[in-house]
């Protein structure tokens, strides 16, 4: 049995460790510190302090693996930290650490992997996991294989997916690595990046093709999520979906009895979910109801 270091935050790394815990020694999880969450602001632990402590897993919330101490460990495991492992950390465990990025890597380097994938049109993801060196995910693979995306599938629900069906790809990866049965090389292939979106871009182009909308707020949602302006005030588009159906210029809405369209620089979108600056996210027919004369998203 292994003796394990697991760093991970967001709950597309729970399942990781759950399935690690079963079968090896987790001497200590690292995650990142409560943070305001929602309208009230309330703090809240990370899903993978939630489940270490159900575990009764040794558990060290911070931000930053500079100032931390690790104990004596076989291996380390990073899963969607939030944060580099230091140079002095990375030669603390016996085989190192390892990573588990949601790329074909080199391709999509960084925070933000499958929501660049989505953004960009990708029809497929996938799941590579490698040494950890100095470098941004540069380091050498000791596994990789591709994962088509679902029809429709949103960033949010790709990467818990994801979570799913690529725990056993690290098991088995882990389990190689400590049997002295695989052994890591080097990345090839053109390096892309994929950093967090900025504000600019989660803004909604109407201009755009229907086909592009409709991949860019999969790509947005759930953080930092895609939104428009109608009459100065924000509004967040949860969902969408090109249509056939007739609308006007782009970013002019047309409300049916039952149906939200938008025009687009080329072809419509069909609003599905919307949320109001400071409301519950709402069907879109139902806020659309509300509104009073033309109505246009800018």
């Amino acid at each position: 049995m292994a003796t394990i270091v697991f760093a991970g935050s967001p709950m597309v790394a729970v399942p990781y460790l759950r399935a690690l815990a079963e079968v090896h020694d987790i001497a200590l999880v690292v995650t990142r510190e409560d943070a305001a969450v929602g309208r009230k602001r309330e703090l809240t632990a990370t899903p993978v302090a939630v489940a270490a402590i159900e575990l009764g897993l040794p558990l060290v919330k911070t931000n930053s693996l500079r100032d931390i101490e690790l104990p004596d460990c076989t291996l380390g495991v990073v899963v969607a930290f939030g944060g580099l492992v230091p140079d002095k950390l990375l030669r603390v465990p016996a085989h190192g650490w390892i990573n588990v990025h949601f790329s074909l890597l080199p391709k999509l380097r960084g925070a933000a992997p499958v929501q660049r994938a989505l953004w960009a049109g990708d029809r497929t993801t996938g799941v590579s996991i490698f040494q950890l060196v100095t470098e941004l995910d540069a380091g050498p693979m000791f596994f990789q294989r591709e994962i088509p995306f679902e029809p429709m599938e949103s960033a949010t629900s790709a990467l818990l997916r994801l979570s799913e069906v690529a725990v056993g790809d690290l098991t088995e990866t882990v389990k190689g690595i400590l049997d002295g049965v695989i052994s890591a090389h080097e990345q090839q292939g053109e390096v892309t990046f994929a950093p967090k979106f900025t504000k600019d871009e989660a803004r909604i182009d109407w201009q755009l093709p229907a086909g592009v909308i409709e991949s860019r707020v999969r790509a947005l949602t759930s953080e930092p999520g895609a939104y428009t302006l109608q009459n100065a005030h924000r509004i967040g588009i949860g969902g969408v979906r090109v249509s056939h159906a007739e609308s006007g210029p782009a970013g002019v809405l047309r409300v049916t009895d039952e149906h939200v369209y938008v025009g687009t620089g080329d072809g419509t979108i069909e609003l599905l979910t919307v949320k109001p600056a400071g409301k519950r996210e709402l069907v879109a027919i139902e806020w659309a109801r509300g509104l009073r004369g033309p109505a246009e998203f800018t």
